[in-house]
């Protein structure tokens, strides 16, 4: 037995050794020597090194930004496919299980766990690690192991549970057997939540440990498996029935049981109370007479760390590969490599304006909006004639503020700073947009703030320069590359990137996993689904505490909440664009959440919706023309098609172990 244990740890250490890289600035240690199997448990570095693959595990918020792109969110050019880019295949359909996955949870999360259960049978206390660190670091590995098969059962719906270290990694070892849904669902929630009893709300050296796995992150994580478990997908879908696993069981339940949402909506309350108990709340910034800066604070949300200040973030994977994004979104005209991954038209549309109204409700056949009559003021008609300002005032004007703001030294008549948001002749459709909107999409002729800090100089400390997405301008149409839809992706981006060619910064930075925002989100979504059930149908006792936690993501946004005089209730504001309170919820979600990690994506699974809104036209502006009449008119610039809710299992894995089993439509 002792021969075959070091046997595993000796293939663990093979696999792990070419992969050992930082994934938070806790675990960021490299090997200064080679591991042997005496020594893999005997030296506090060697503890690190292991744990460091297991975290490099968590998926990547910016390297993996596949989720958003085959989401609704964001788009690539069509072109992408002759030099290989998978996604455009995903988007058209074009895949099998045969092809090359660009979600890789089924061959690479199994060896995480499995080194994790390594880790807990054989670490020790040394001299240097006390029995209370070995018993975080274990705890730390019992997360990972729930988190992991908490991914894997979201992503192919029918998984095995891995409950012990397999004596390789080979696929038969490792996926024996698929177990029903909620089983596994179950386990993982009963695990994170027995983790989340142990691991610390903090860590005393954040300079060395921010990063490191709390009892945050456990139940973030089993709050947000427990929302997902609640859906329309998974709850009560009847074309889920018939799908068994190869002993005969069924995989999942076509039954609605409402207290699933009862189940989530607990969840999600607990964390919030936890999170809120520990001093964490939503990040605001440069309060101005009670009211914090919403373009500021949106910013800050994302991209400051909690030593900055930012006590919304709960779970940051630090030293993210961000640097691919910056430089294939940032406009051409700073030297970047590409400028190409912009939103969608649809995100574009799904903003509010600044008045808290929905602008558009939905759209027609031909792509073209319908615009409700509900006081909004959006019109498509003409551009603007004045300039919008915000009164919002910032006093260390940084190249973080130049990020949106056109104008960081103007001052109104009062005396307060005034910055231009939109300057007149701005195509109408961008005009009196809720702040949100101007922190996550670069539109046509918008301030390009790279650009403004690129050529800045002492002398001219603001030279103003706008995006040209104008076909045969620098920053349109050139071959392969340029903004399909006529948008570049604002959100997430670095405001000091400058470009490959000069400065090199492909910076890495943390990535927002989880934010406490979600949480607000996800409570309202449950306890709304589970009020109005036919079981519970108990709407009025849960609305007010329903409309106060969206509420509280509308304040910080900076537009009317639910209850104002300008906007009535959710059920009034709802009805006055046509919609209901679910279509709002989802849409406070979809702003709030928009290009974060595919997690709105990963919503349009969930409520059962991909199946129409990832099937079809998608729109945008006309990247063909060179003048605004003709570039402002909605175009057809790609034609989806949605395959499968279930990412499928690799048809080598299939093929090897004759145990496992396709969900449907693979």
């Amino acid at each position: 037995m002792k021969i075959m244990k070091n046997r595993i740890i000796l293939v663990m250490l093979a696999a792990i050794l070419p992969f050992i890289s930082g994934c938070s600035d806790y675990l960021d240690k490299r090997p200064d020597d080679q591991l042997d199997i005496e020594s893999a448990f005997e030296n506090s570095k060697n503890l690190d090194r292991w744990l460091a693959y297991i975290y490099d595990g968590i998926p990547q918020f910016y390297g993996d930004s596949n989720w958003d792109m085959i989401g609704k969110d964001c788009t690539t050019p069509a072109e992408w496919i002759s030099v290989g880019n998978n996604v455009c295949n995903y988007q058209t359909g074009n895949w099998t299980p045969s092809n090359g996955q660009i979600i890789n949870y089924w061959s690479n999360l199994p060896k995480r766990i499995r080194s994790a259960y390594i880790f807990i049978e054989n670490a020790h206390p040394l001299t240097d690690v006390s029995q209370k660190d070995i018993d975080i670091m274990k705890a730390e590995c019992e997360f990972f192991i729930a988190y992991f098969h908490s991914l894997m059962v979201m992503t192919y719906g029918s998984v095995p549970i891995i409950s012990e270290a397999a004596p390789t990694t080979n696929a038969e070892d490792l996926m024996i057997k698929q177990r029903p849904f909620y089983e596994v669902v179950d386990w993982c929630a009963e695990k994170l939540e027995e983790a989340s009893k142990v691991l610390p709300m903090t860590y005393s050296d954040m300079a060395n440990d921010y990063g490191r796995a709390t009892a945050l992150w456990a139940l973030a994580m089993r709050a947000r498996l427990l929302t997902f478990a609640a859906s329309p997908l998974v709850n009560g879908n009847p074309d889920m029935a018939g799908v068994v696993n190869c002993d005969g069981e069924a995989i999942f339940t076509s039954q609605y049981d409402p207290y699933r949402w009862k189940l989530a909506a607990d969840a999600n309350k607990e964390l919030i109370d936890v999170a809120e108990a520990n001093g964490y709340a939503l990040y605001e910034a440069d309060a101005v007479e009670g009211q914090p800066d919403p373009y500021m604070s949106y910013f800050g949300a994302l991209m400051l760390r909690r030593n900055e200040g930012n006590y919304e973030l709960i779970m940051p994977r630090t030293e993210d590969g961000a640097g691919w994004l910056d430089m294939k979104s940032a406009p051409r005209s700073i030297q970047s490599q590409a400028g190409v991954v912009g939103v969608t038209q649809d995100l574009v549309d799904a903003f509010f304006m600044n008045n808290g109204k929905v602008a558009i409700s939905g759209h027609n056949a031909d792509g073209s909006p319908i615009i409700p009559n509900n006081g909004s003021g959006y019109t498509e008609a003409a551009f603007g004639e004045a300039p919008q300002a915000s009164d919002y005032s910032t006093v260390d004007m940084t190249a973080k503020t130049n990020y949106f703001y056109n104008d960081p030294n103007g001052y109104s008549g009062d005396g307060k700073k005034e910055h231009i948001i939109t300057e007149s002749g701005t195509y109408n459709m961008y005009c009196n947009r809720e702040p949100r909107f101007y922190i996550s999409v670069m539109y046509n002729e918008s301030f390009n703030w790279a650009k403004t800090h690129k050529d800045q100089t002492a002398a001219n400390p603001v030279n103003k320069k706008y995006a040209n997405f104008f076909v045969g301008q620098e920053d349109g149409k050139d071959g392969s590359d340029y903004p399909t839809a006529g948008y570049l992706m604002k959100k997430r981006i670095a405001p000091d990137y400058l470009g490959s060619s000069s400065s090199g910064q492909f910076n890495k930075r943390h990535g927002a996993i989880y934010r406490l925002a979600e949480a607000y989100l996800a409570y309202a979504e449950c306890l709304y689904e589970y009020s109005i059930s036919d079981e519970i149908g108990e709407y009025d006792s849960y609305k007010q505490e329903i409309t106060e936690n969206i509420n509280k993501i509308r304040r910080r946004a900076g537009i009317p909440e639910y209850g104002s005089a300008e906007l009535g209730d959710i059920d009034a504001a709802a009805a006055a664009a046509g919609l209901t309170a679910r279509d709002l919820i989802r849409r406070e979600r979809r702003i709030e959440l928009n290009c974060e990690g595919g997690l709105s994506w990963q919503d349009l699974r969930r409520w059962k919706l991909a199946e129409t809104e990832l099937n079809g036209p998608f729109y945008g502006m006309n990247m063909d023309a060179g003048t605004p009449e003709e570039f402002y008119v909605r175009t057809e610039y790609q034609r989806r098609v949605f395959k499968s809710y279930w990412w499928p299992v690799p048809q080598d894995d299939i093929d090897r172990n004759p145990n496992l089993r396709q969900l449907p439509g693979w």
